[in-house]
């Protein structure tokens, strides 16, 4: 299962923790271990974004590297960290506990950019993750938390719950209605189930289709945006990146690679 599910319509979700002092700890697993952000780690604060399936080229993660952290970046290497593999030395996961330009429902602080290889999902680093990021909200001196996620990756928005993450924005119906069908989690207990109609995005799950037939259905990431009159698909796999151009024709999905005369 890919960790990014792009049949499902996108929707943010915000959550809420209110009180930081107050979390399940959960260690890391033996042989990881955490560290801070240095000056240099971009790369692989990218790389564990590609591997995660967020970006699907280097040049679009380091463009987001930069638009997100440049305004705090002094202060990165307290607030963004890494789970890092002792036996390879190789950083698999990361998160941030971001400064907030403008508060948010009378939050400060956030929780972002918060990810996991995907050759090390299930190995039990996620909770670990979690809890670290409360507790390093309260040594920062950040009582409460916001938290960004979306419906599109909602076996992480799971978690987040189980971790004592509470629905925010709850006026978004549709988004957690899709999370309630999908998890059934009791803190959505006063939310109806979504139908097909609202939860599935008819057009990428025909995209989707065809990539599978091209690259294999475990072996790539890809990205569709449809806003400001595009039609691009974005693909990262093996190593490459990819663009194709989709056209809608009679109630289908065609799909045309576009030619970067070889660039990646």
């Amino acid at each position: 299962m890919k960790t990014i599910d792009n049949r499902i319509k996108y929707y943010e979700l915000l959550m809420n923790y209110d009180d930081t002092s107050k979390y399940i700890n959960y260690e890391l697993p033996e042989g990881y271990h955490y560290e801070f952000y240095k000056s240099g780690d971009e790369e692989a604060w990218i790389n564990i974004h590609i591997l995660s399936g967020e970006f699907t080229s280097f040049e679009k993660g380091l463009q987001y590297f930069h638009e997100f952290y440049d305004s705090f970046i002094d202060k990165l290497d307290k607030r963004c960290f890494f789970i890092v593999d002792d036996d390879t030395s190789e950083k698999i996961g990361t998160a941030t506990i971001s400064l907030l330009k403008n508060e948010e429902y009378g939050y400060k602080a956030a929780v972002d950019w918060l990810a996991i290889n995907k050759d090390y999902q299930g190995k039990k680093l996620s909770r670990p993750l979690i809890s670290k990021i409360i507790s390093l909200a309260h040594e920062l001196g950040h009582d409460k938390i916001i938290l960004h996620t979306q419906t599109t990756t909602w076996l992480a928005a799971k978690l987040y719950l189980d971790a004592g993450f509470d629905p925010l924005n709850t006026n978004e119906e549709t988004g957690w209605k899709i999370l309630k069908r999908l998890t059934n989690h009791e803190k959505l207990k006063d939310f109806e189930v979504a139908t097909d109609e609202e939860m599935y995005d008819k057009r990428n799950i025909e995209i989707e289709k065809q990539l599978d037939n091209i690259y294999g259905t475990d072996n790539y990431n890809y990205s569709v945006w449809y806003k400001n009159d595009l039609h691009n698909v974005y693909v990262y796999s093996n190593g490459n990146s990819y663009e194709y151009e989709y056209f809608e024709e009679d109630d289908k999905i065609r799909l045309e690679k576009i030619d970067k005369k070889g660039s990646e």
